[in-house]
């Protein structure tokens, strides 16, 4: 019998977030308790902003926050598509050729993750985003485990929702969100400037650039920011030119 049956894991998550922080000032230290109660190796949370921008706001290692940033990149993976499903998508072995999302199991593989299952974080049709929970194995969740992450993901969602100036998934300051994320949320400000688009768009633009580029969309933020490239809305595609 699973010694974290749902009463259980419900007690022994909220004990740790306690033990943790009194006031999370650090989001990480969320996922952080996600490793300690769940069977997983690593743990990372996306933030779904109202215009459909994929935000990473914490991850419980370099590794995951990097691979938080790749399916923000790309585009895909199985976070995103648990978001825009509303649904659970269980990744038991990223090793598999010719799978779901090939460019990034590719680049999550060369990482050392096998296995992802993202667990949509919302209440009814409010989405604040994903819990992305992986192993450095390939294997798949156990229906008690399953349950377990079902559980966690829904006091996950309560704990955000109460961190929130408005209940539409935006953050608010009073959270210390990683350098990485700022400087793409301050980014994709610029490029709408800009380009005199909407930030959307102007987010898929940064997006597709550094998808073409190899890069992070981080990596491209930081560059907008610090002036040394910019976007020019002469050229449809948009491509980035060094700043003034």
């Amino acid at each position: 019998m699973n010694s974290f049956a749902p009463s259980g894991i419900r007690a022994r998550f909220l004990a740790e977030v306690e033990r943790a922080s009194a006031r999370f000032q650090e989001p990480a230290q969320l996922c952080k308790v996600c490793v300690l109660v769940l069977p997983i190796a690593r743990a990372g949370i996306t933030i779904q902003q109202p215009d459909m921008r994929a935000e990473v706001l914490c991850a419980s290692d370099d590794v995951v926050e990097r691979v938080e940033w790749l399916q923000a990149t790309l585009g895909e993976g199985p976070g995103l598509d648990a978001i825009a499903s509303s649904g659970p998508v269980l990744a038991s072995d990223l090793t598999v050729k010719e799978g779901r999302w090939p460019a990034f199991a590719t680049e999550a593989v060369g990482l050392g993750i096998a296995a992802m299952y993202a667990m949509p974080l919302q209440v009814g049709a409010i989405q604040v985003g994903v819990l992305d929970l992986y192993r450095d194995v390939a294997a798949p969740l156990t229906a008690e485990d399953f349950a377990d992450a079902v559980v966690v993901a829904d006091l996950l969602t309560a704990i955000l929702l109460t961190q929130t100036e408005r209940i539409d998934g935006q953050l608010s300051s009073w959270w210390d969100q990683a350098l990485v994320a700022r400087e793409v949320h301050q980014a994709t400000g610029m490029v709408t400037v800009q380009l005199g688009v909407s930030a959307r768009e102007a987010y898929v633009r940064m997006q597709a650039f550094a998808y073409a580029e190899g890069r992070l969309l981080g990596d491209i933020a930081h560059e907008v920011v610090h002036r040394r490239l910019r976007f020019d809305p002469d050229v449809a595609s948009g491509p980035l030119n060094p700043g003034p």
